[in-house]
């Protein structure tokens, strides 16, 4: 099961999400589009995760995990493969808006649910295990990718991307995930007994609205940080290789981040696991503000250590904490919509800055801020113990 997760998230989100910005720049020289244009397409991927998390419980529930996972996966596949033959920034909107909408029910947010179905301890840290991949698989085809592109084009390297893309989601939504039985499902709830079918709670209430929208300032900051780091290097000097390679070398320390990021769910609790990502985000974001070398090198691979974490770890330990686990599959759609809409502002907002200011320092200082004020949000409405 976790390794089935593994290459899910090893292939499938990490090429179709983590390596898209390897592509920008390729395809705005290729076709003349803007930055600030272009990143419309870009948000348009995470604006299809908010639609489909908000319902994606009730979807879950009616139709089961590994039903939904397996047609959204061959779905995605197919729309990945198309978006190598757009030409417009529309019909990028479009290609990218359906990768998410169908990644959202293939990925993290089933993913998560479908593991910790079969654990009962430890379930973060497993769960960070398996959501690892996405940082592996990152830095295999953020390398490949870029080779791909120097040798053949941007349009070919996306095809052959498809087409291994296809061949190991497929074999792991086949092959090796499976359903938890119901006796297991019910042990890993124990403490709550969770019946078959949960009755829906609403989640945009009272002191969950704090936490939905430190998720999107979190989501917002880091996406900042992910999406700008490689532009950001060639724009002041350094070559797409030196880029690439860091970037890998980054998303080394962000696979290694998700377990350790687990770990601290497990042993620490919602609160600090948080805390740690915020205050390692804007590290990573002060090393691009003044990069100089080899130390801002090291700050910016720190800076990745938890970035993504909050989506693919965090969001079902949060789910847990504040909705129990009868509420979790409902609440894990609504927290993965607010951090998705944090992700699809992101590049409107820095796209923008960048179109006028020729820069993404200013958007850099902006989400330094944006994080540290989004501290006391989380030390106020979290709560400060595991299980609290």
């Amino acid at each position: 099961m976790v390794a089935g997760g593994m290459l899910v998230m090893l292939t499938q989100f990490s090429i179709s999400s983590n390596c898209f910005s390897l592509f920008i720049i390729p395809i705005c020289k290729d076709l003349n589009f803007m930055r600030g244009q272009f990143s419309v397409a870009q948000s348009m991927l995470a604006l299809g995760g908010v639609c489909a998390a908000l319902f994606s419980g009730k979807v879950f529930n009616r139709f089961g995990l590994l039903r939904v996972i397996r047609i959204s996966a061959v779905f995605a596949v197919l729309v990945y493969f198309l978006q190598s033959a757009a030409s417009t920034v529309l019909s990028f909107c479009v290609i990218n808006y359906l990768l998410g909408f169908f990644n959202s029910f293939s990925t993290y947010v089933p993913i998560s649910l479908l593991i910790s179905d079969w654990f009962s301890e430890r379930k973060n840290t497993v769960t960070g295990i398996a959501m690892m991949g996405s940082g592996f698989g990152t830095s295999i085809f953020n390398s490949l990718g870029s080779g791909l592109i120097l040798s053949f084009g941007w349009r070919i390297a996306m095809r052959i991307l498809a087409l291994v893309m296809a061949l190991f989601i497929l074999t792991a939504d086949f092959l090796l995930l499976k359903e938890a039985p119901q006796r297991l499902k019910r042990s890993s709830a124990s403490e709550i007994n969770v019946t078959a079918v949960s009755r829906e709670a609403p989640f945009f209430t009272g002191k969950n609205i704090p936490v939905a929208v430190m998720c999107a300032a979190v989501s917002m900051a880091g996406g900042v940080l992910v999406y700008t780091a490689q532009p950001h290097l060639q724009d002041i000097g350094y070559s797409q290789t030196y880029a690439a390679h860091l970037f890998s070398i980054a998303m080394i320390v962000m696979a290694a981040g998700k377990i350790l990021h687990g770990m601290i769910i497990d042993r620490f609790g919602v609160r600090v696991s948080n805390t740690a990502i915020v205050l390692t985000a804007s590290l990573g974001l002060t090393g691009l503000l003044a990069y100089r070398g080899i130390f801002s090198a090291i700050l910016v691979c720190v800076g990745m250590l938890f970035i993504t974490s909050l989506n693919v770890v965090g969001a079902p330990a949060l789910a847990e904490a504040l909705g129990g686990a009868e509420n979790k599959k409902f609440f894990l759609g609504k927290i993965s919509a607010c951090i998705n809409g944090g992700y699809m502002l992101a590049p409107f907002i820095y796209g923008a800055i960048y179109d006028r200011a020729g820069s993404y320092r200013l958007m850099y200082a902006v989400s330094i801020i944006l994080l540290f004020l989004s501290l006391p949000w989380i030390w106020r409405s979290l709560p400060a113990k595991k299980g609290a």
